[in-house]
């Protein structure tokens, strides 16, 4: 009868350790006494780093706010305290690289023979991808929204401004023919007028590229030669990075075969984040682009040398109308990344020892 207790005993451990859910066992003091091989790979904690000590201490769970949830709201605390049987939560926990993840826990209580709990059992699943995926959804939905929203703004302001550039010439034109007016009062009148020109200029480009913007759904595929496009990019921002003193080098892949986009708006997304890697680096510096071809899809790499992105706005780069530059729209990242996200692919910030590294990766078919 022991024999057999003990080699059910192993069964069940082995059946637990090599199961696809993380599961993590503890005691009354929160102290870890199992913790299974895909609670390793989801935690990228060891085994050995975690058996004996407290989860909390380890995994600092907290909210996507920063909101410390490793005494007042532990859900394995609640049952411990007899207010909750089970629970369930989504974290996020701190991970044995250093890097942070999204998790979904399910904790549920064992108790003895009498009733009394005497250990929590948790189930962990990493939600990082779902995550990811819901919130790509919800921005694709809330820039489709805006997209529309923006297009309808800009042609209710374009015509007024158009209209309001024509009174302007008018209005200059005639500040010049008056015969008798002072010569100063006439510089300052004309200096005005130059003024209030500059600016429905300004705001007449700004309608443009909201135009522009809304129209990046809206796609002509068919298949193009990516390093033809890079050529014609390179070819066309050289002088504007030569004038700042940067060096632009273009690497591309040997025999990479051709992509089904629309390939002026791809020419404008990728365009776009050089530019970016350019205005980075007003002292001068360089331009490393590259393409390559990574299992089913192409690979465009933006590397500058400047200062960097700042880790607190990392997160608000590809926001429309997001900028930390004197003059800027906040729409070219925004554009960029819409665009490849309308060819199925994907734009992302990727760390870089120095200045800022942009990929962009987009299916071949």
């Amino acid at each position: 009868m022991d024999n057999n207790s003990n080699a059910i005993t192993q069964i069940l451990n082995y059946a637990l350790d090599y199961t696809s859910k993380g599961i993590m066992i503890q005691d009354t003091n929160r102290k870890v006494v199992f913790f299974n091989r895909a609670c390793e790979e989801i935690t990228k904690w060891r085994k050995e780093e975690i058996v004996g000590k407290d989860c909390g201490d380890i995994f600092q769970c907290h909210t996507s706010t920063g909101m410390c949830l490793t005494e007042k709201y532990c859900p394995g605390m609640e049952i411990f305290k007899g207010r909750l049987s089970q629970a369930s939560r989504e974290l996020l926990i701190r991970r044995g690289d250093g890097s942070e993840s999204w998790v979904e826990t399910s904790a549920a209580a064992i108790a003895d023979s009498e009733g009394k709990v005497t250990h929590i059992v948790t189930v962990i699943e990493d939600i990082g991808e779902r995550k990811r995926f819901s919130d790509e959804v919800l921005r694709s939905k809330t820039l489709s929204t805006l997209g529309a929203f923006t297009a309808e703004l800009a042609h209710e302001i374009k015509n007024p401004l158009n209209a309001m550039h024509i009174q302007m010439m008018v209005l200059e034109r005639e500040i010049r023919d008056i015969p008798k007016i002072h010569e100063k009062s006439k510089k300052e009148l004309l200096e005005t007028v130059s003024v209030v020109q500059k600016e429905l200029t300004r705001l007449s480009g700004f309608v443009e590229e909201c135009l522009h913007f809304s129209k990046t759904g809206e796609l002509n595929k068919r298949y193009v030669d990516i390093h033809g496009v890079l050529d014609e990019i390179v070819s066309l921002l050289l002088p504007q990075a030569q004038l700042s003193g940067i060096q632009v080098e273009l690497a591309v892949a040997s025999e990479l075969p051709k992509i089904n986009v629309d390939r002026d708006k791809i020419k404008q997304a990728i365009l776009n984040v050089m530019i970016n890697g350019v205005e980075a680096m007003p002292d001068g510096g360089k331009l490393l682009v590259s393409a390559k071809q990574v299992e089913h899809e192409i690979r465009i790499s933006c590397q500058d040398t400047g200062p960097g992105i700042p880790d607190e706005v990392k997160d608000k780069i590809f926001d429309l109308f997001y900028t930390t530059k004197d003059g800027g729209t906040g729409i070219g990242l925004s554009f960029a990344q819409n665009v490849v996200q309308a060819h199925g692919g994907a734009i992302r910030l990727e760390p870089s020892k120095k200045g800022s590294k942009f990929v962009i990766a987009i299916p071949i078919n």
